[in-house]
């Protein structure tokens, strides 16, 4: 039942947004119901489970968050002066814009593993920079969602522990995944900046006047508050992860169990908004009408993204509930397939299953199969660990579920459809050969 809801999900989304183009939030939501009706007579105690699961997820609250952020960020114009002053040290690059975007992305991944976390963090500073260097809201959404991945692809992350924590893994170790997840990870960052130069030339982004560029030291002298907005990605990373977060999980101060409850895609556009709205008073000052009407103008957009994550989690909660991770993992254990057919099952296996759930529920669900599977046909396994986790990465770029396609969307402005075959050419069928010929031993990595 939990492949059949699968494909029931995926049907009728597309059959909703395409054929009929109706709205995705308006064509998840009745995926969302057609999913739920695949249980029989549970449907309905499935679809409170999903509903229930949905609303106390994290990303439903984030994705409205960032929306509301966005409309601050903006009315305050603390973007145009951090723009001001990234644009007079790359601005002069053609394409810096994304280059910084997709950099960005890739240090985010190593330190924080969540992809809605990286996609919020990254693009709620290099949307607004690449849209004001002629790139286009559709473009900009694409990248972030698609470069959102990075947090998997690259360690630690708490995929990566899990798949460790596997019968599949036992005498791997964590410091050998680690370094080959890096090696791995580099493979991805490396193919997404040819993207970005690609896309430079195919969309004619022109390297700026530099005539026209402050230099760093005068955009440095009147914009350097803006600056200030980085606190609210640092803290949160802070607070999750690292030195200060090993220190505080302590029992004799915090605690673990308290600190655990510290969501960094939760915090980021609460810290940022406090901060725009501080360091803008003074634009803000008399003008508090205009700000009202920004944000009435963003209430279609609110319900877009707001709904559209709700229906999407909760359908991924109905999903796991029919069992459609260990229904796969049969699948595939029962198949008898030459090496490179093999491989390509798994990934493609990997990259399904984590369309609609988490890349964290992917690896829970199939990690044992997998590379199980794959160490029958020679692969190594702590390559097969990493290709899995490669593959598991376009969580956040596969539609219609990815929720930093609907993060990335509602601060670019614009439809999430728009980036679903953009997302699917150039990041989930491109990760995907990554992936296989990591597995295949094309593109080395230590094992």
């Amino acid at each position: 039942m939990g492949i059949l809801a699968l494909l029931v999900f995926i049907a009728v989304t597309v059959m909703m947004n395409v054929p009929f183009k109706r709205p995705i939030s308006e064509s998840l939501l009745v995926a969302l119901l057609a999913t739920a009706l695949v249980g029989g007579k549970d449907a309905l105690s499935l679809l409170w489970t999903g509903v229930w699961g949905a609303l106390d997820n994290d990303v439903t609250f984030a994705g409205m968050a960032f929306v509301f952020m966005g409309v601050i960020v903006s009315a305050t114009g603390l973007i145009e002066r951090l723009i001001e002053i990234f644009n007079s040290v790359f601005g002069r690059l053609r394409g810096g814009a994304a280059y910084v975007s997709t950099a960005g992305s890739a240090a985010i991944g190593l330190v924080a593993g969540s992809t809605a976390g990286n996609a919020a963090t990254v693009g709620s500073v290099t949307i607004p920079w690449m849209k004001e260097n002629g790139w286009s809201g559709a473009r900009a959404a694409t990248l972030v969602a698609g470069n959102s991945g990075l947090g998997v692809a690259l360690p630690p992350n708490s995929t990566m522990f899990i798949i460790l924590a596997t019968p599949a893994a036992v005498g791997v170790s964590a410091g050998d995944v680690y370094v080959s997840l890096f090696i791995a990870g580099a493979y991805c960052v490396l193919y997404r900046m040819l993207v970005v130069f690609v896309w430079t030339r195919r969309d004619g982004i022109q390297r700026t006047d530099s005539r026209h560029l402050a230099t760093f030291g005068q955009a440095l002298s009147t914009g350097w508050t803006s600056m200030t907005i980085f606190a609210g990605i640092l803290i949160p990373v802070l607070l999750t992860f690292g030195p200060l977060f090993n220190w505080l999980e302590s029992e004799a101060r915090i605690g673990e169990a308290a600190m655990g409850e510290i969501s960094i895609i939760v915090w980021v556009p609460i810290l940022i908004s406090a901060i725009a709205l501080i360091e803008g008073r003074k634009r803000l000052r008399g003008n508090w009408g205009q700000l009202r009407r920004a944000i009435r103008a963003e209430a279609p957009q609110f319900a877009t993204v707001g709904i559209s994550l709700f229906a999407a989690l909760a359908a991924s909660n109905i999903m796991s509930e029919l069992g459609v991770g260990p229904q796969l993992s049969e699948t595939l254990a029962q198949m008898d397939l030459p090496k490179p057919l093999l491989i390509l099952v798994v990934c493609l296996t990997a990259v399904l299953v984590a369309t609609p759930l988490s890349s964290t529920a992917t690896a829970a669900a199939i990690a044992a199969p997998a590379v199980i599977a794959l160490s029958t046909v020679g692969v190594p396994p702590v390559v097969a660990i990493c290709a899995l986790l490669v593959c598991t990465s376009t969580e956040g770029a596969s539609p219609p579920v990815g929720a930093p396609i609907y993060l990335a969307s509602g601060m670019a402005e614009v439809s999430p459809q728009r980036t679903f075959v953009p997302l699917i050419v150039w990041f989930v069928v491109p990760v995907i050969a990554i992936a296989w010929l990591i597995a295949m031993g094309w593109l080395p990595i230590p094992s």
